[in-house]
């Protein structure tokens, strides 16, 4: 329980958003913070002329935007803006103006056309430079869209490339692509789980068989058997001869668990096992 004043920050969430990990998406773009920053950084030195870097990468959900470039994908829209201190910065750096201008005045006046395809430039690019196998590994086709004017977005991504107020841009993801997102994560994911815990219960069973079938046992043979009672048994002395019949096969078993008959032969002065048989025990069937 919150009072009101403690409300700020505090996301809604709705309910056809329960049961999701949309907590999970700001993480997908900070994992990949140092290939961002790389690529970024080589995008708008080699194209614009602007040595910039990133800074940070911030998240949120539920955000209007009026004025963001729409673009489309196969999955849906998503839309493109960017601060105009910073589109204006990046136009100034590109044809080698002055940087110190008055951001006063410049961002007052009515965006000019130069700055209309900057700014449709960079929705392009870089979004195609995000949504695609080797930098977030979300392949996507992205391109302008002037047929839909949507305000109200799924999940904000800041980029904050400088340290200064309002050098920003952001890409508004609408609910189809965040859906899209959070599937192929949870995608990427569970392969790696089922493998890994394939993998572990292939290697147990190896090792399980390779212990079973080291391990060592021994074998008993009943050779002979005779009885006598307490009485003859008290009269055996040394040098006696106990009259003892052999049987035609001799029994082998492991404790007390028989396994098979078999003959014992003689080669080489050494004694063998040989004609083995199985022990098939006999059952009556009515």
């Amino acid at each position: 329980m919150l009072k009101y004043s403690q409300l700020q920050g505090v996301c809604k969430l709705e309910g056809n958003r329960l049961g999701r990990p949309y907590h999970r998406l700001p993480g997908m773009f900070i994992s990949k913070f140092d290939i961002l920053e790389s690529r970024l950084s080589h995008y708008f030195l080699r194209k614009h002329r602007s040595n910039v870097s990133l800074k940070k990468i911030a998240c949120t959900m539920d955000v209007k935007n009026k004025r963001a470039d729409v673009l489309a994908s196969p999955v849906g829209n998503l839309a493109f803006d960017i601060d105009r201190p910073l589109l204006l910065t990046i136009l100034n750096n590109f044809y080698g103006l002055d940087a110190h201008f008055d951001e006063n005045s410049k961002t007052d006046r009515p965006p000019t056309k130069t700055e209309a395809r900057l700014r449709n430039r960079l929705a392009l690019d870089i979004c195609q430079m995000l949504f695609n196998e080797e930098t977030l590994g979300l392949p996507l086709t992205v391109k302008a869209d002037n047929s839909h004017i949507l305000t109200q977005w799924a999940y904000q991504i800041a980029f904050t490339l400088n340290e200064d107020k309002q050098s920003s841009f952001y890409i508004l993801l609408d609910n189809a692509h965040t859906d899209f997102i959070l599937n192929a994560l949870r995608k990427k994911e569970k392969p790696q789980v089922d493998e890994g815990a394939a993998t572990r219960k292939s290697k147990q069973k190896a090792i399980m068989t390779q212990i079973i079938n080291t391990l060592p046992l021994s074998l008993d043979v009943k050779v002979a058997e005779i009885n006598m009672n307490v009485a003859d048994l008290t009269l055996i002395k040394a040098g006696d001869i106990l009259p003892i019949s052999l049987a035609d096969k001799f029994p082998v078993a492991i404790g007390q668990s028989a396994l098979f008959s078999a003959l014992i032969v003689e080669d080489s002065d050494k004694l063998l096992l040989s004609d083995i048989t199985e022990n098939i025990s006999e059952k009556s069937y009515e």
